[in-house]
């Protein structure tokens, strides 16, 4: 596969000093590794290049332009494309702007296949294209090739629920903490005390890959909906990069939110965790206007909503904001889809223990973000319908729902992986095996997974379908407004 890297990316892998190493440094270089070890194309812009070139430190400037030159440069024009330029319509000119917009254009003009950046606006206007399941943040990236062209088959730990007084302080995931905030030891010391909900997900030899601990808030200095669920600490090792760890702490900090009946989560971070800030926007927090005593972004996902602001909102806006649970259900169509025990293991690895989020061995089964693939040949299906998966031969009946996001058609394997890359179960091998017709690449969110399936008699019954699906259904207005009813959605 193709990639073009923004500056943003070079830098923090090609330091000029011993204070050039950043956040994401050790992220990315295990990304170039992939690329490398995968022989996959990178490339950068000259638009990049020219963007160096304006640095004013010019030692610094002349460093990074020699050690940009080992970097295939893409040979492909400087053009804006139209689209782009529109997106852009109403921002500042300048030369940075200037420069994202060609970058953005090199994925119009199907020169790569994704765009790798830390920049959130990148992302954000990406999204206003229709592009942004192809730019990807660095951690993305590297999902991506872990789940398209897995090296080995890495078994992925379970989410642990404990209470924070069970974590060992000496584990070394907890030294970046130390290096931020110089109190830290005494602030755990306080959550413990304090019994704290906290999940881990761990290795075999007990060291911690991942650490989330959350606190339920009466009073906040911020302007948010009380009660509040404030995101104390969010961290993935570096050894744990790649897996949607980030995902799978985000399922159970939304799962606790809904079942204590809070209205609103927040958290507070520093402007240079990119990867984490794009995870939280992702999933609908927004930025607030002012910043925490350490200068920290804050960032905040309301829960509560009058029904006049739902009535203006699209239904697949409507989930990123306000779900993954919470859908909007007037106006939306209800397809059904079957899915075998074997893809559905893959996809939805939570069923298999019943809501207790032990995941499987497919990172991407972590994911909120997901990808179905067939070959069913169903055009009708559009951003904002509700799917819902039947699961045929064993379980015969409705397990989990979601919401589409997004529909790829083609035959072409590359398109089809770099349309799904970012959340799909399957390897390049065996999309490509697919592609001997065409493939119907569903991208959705998934909203819940059932702990009592619908089995198929009362679905029969009830209007949604006439016999156990062998294809994708679409629901007639009868059975929508009962398996509506039915799933309390």
């Amino acid at each position: 596969m193709k990639f073009l890297l923004d500056t943003n990316i070079i830098i923090p892998i090609e330091p000029v000093a011993i204070d050039g190493f950043e956040a994401n440094t050790e992220v990315i270089a295990s990304l170039i590794k992939s690329f490398q070890d995968g022989g996959h194309q990178y490339y950068v812009h000259r638009a990049s290049i020219n963007e160096l070139k304006q640095d004013l430190n010019v030692k610094r400037r002349d460093a990074r332009i020699k050690l940009l030159g080992k970097y295939p440069v893409l040979k492909i024009s400087m053009d804006i494309e139209s689209s782009v330029s529109a997106a852009y319509e109403g921002t500042e000119t300048n030369s940075h702007n200037t420069i994202d917009q060609i970058l953005l254009s090199a994925l119009v003009f199907e020169s790569v296949d994704y765009l790798v950046t830390d920049d959130l606006g990148i992302h954000k206007k990406a999204a206003k294209l229709g592009f942004s399941s192809r730019v990807a943040t660095s951690e993305d990236t590297l999902a991506v090739i872990q789940a398209l062209f897995p090296e080995v088959t890495r078994e992925i730990p379970p989410l642990n629920s404990i209470l924070a007084y069970e974590l060992d302080e000496k584990d070394p995931i907890f030294q970046s903490f130390r290096t931020d905030y110089p109190m830290f030891d005494s602030w755990l010391a306080k959550c413990k005390r304090e019994h704290r909900q906290a999940w881990t997900i761990n290795l075999e030899n007990k060291q911690l890959q991942g650490i989330c601990i959350v606190k339920i808030e009466e009073f906040c200095d911020y302007n948010i909906v009380l009660p509040t669920l404030k995101i104390c600490s969010f961290k993935v090792s570096e050894e744990g990069r790649g897996f949607r760890y980030g995902e799978l702490f985000l399922k159970g900090i939304f799962d606790y939110a809904d079942r204590n009946n809070l209205q609103s989560i927040y958290v507070e971070t520093f402007e240079k965790q990119t990867a984490l800030i794009s995870l939280f926007l992702n999933f609908g927090f927004q930025i607030l206007e002012r910043c925490s005593q350490k200068g920290e972004l804050i960032l905040s996902k309301t829960l509560v909503f009058s029904s006049e602001f739902v009535q203006s909102m699209e239904p697949l806006e409507f989930n990123i904001r306000f779900g993954p649970r919470l859908v909007k259900t007037d106006g939306v169509g209800v397809f059904v889809i079957p899915i075998i025990p074997k893809y559905h293991r893959m996809l939805f690895p939570e069923f298999e223990e019943q809501l207790e989020l032990f995941p499987g061995k497919y990172s991407f089964g972590n994911g909120i973000r997901k990808a179905y693939l067939c070959h069913a040949n169903v055009r009708a299906i559009k951003p904002g319908d509700l799917i819902i998966f039947y699961r045929s031969q064993d379980v015969q009946g409705i397990t989990s729902y979601g919401v589409v996001e997004e529909l790829n058609i083609s035959c072409i394997p590359d398109k089809i992986a770099r349309a799904v890359g970012k959340r799909t179960v399957y390897t390049f091998d065996e999309i490509q095996a697919m592609c001997s017709s065409d493939v119907l690449a569903i991208s959705f969110r998934l909203s819940s997974v059932l702990e009592n399936p619908v089995g198929i008699r009362d679905l029969i019954s009830n209007g949604v379908v006439t016999a156990a699906p062998q294809s994708i259904v679409s629901v007639r207005q009868e059975g929508s407004q009962w398996i509506k009813q039915r799933l309390a959605i």
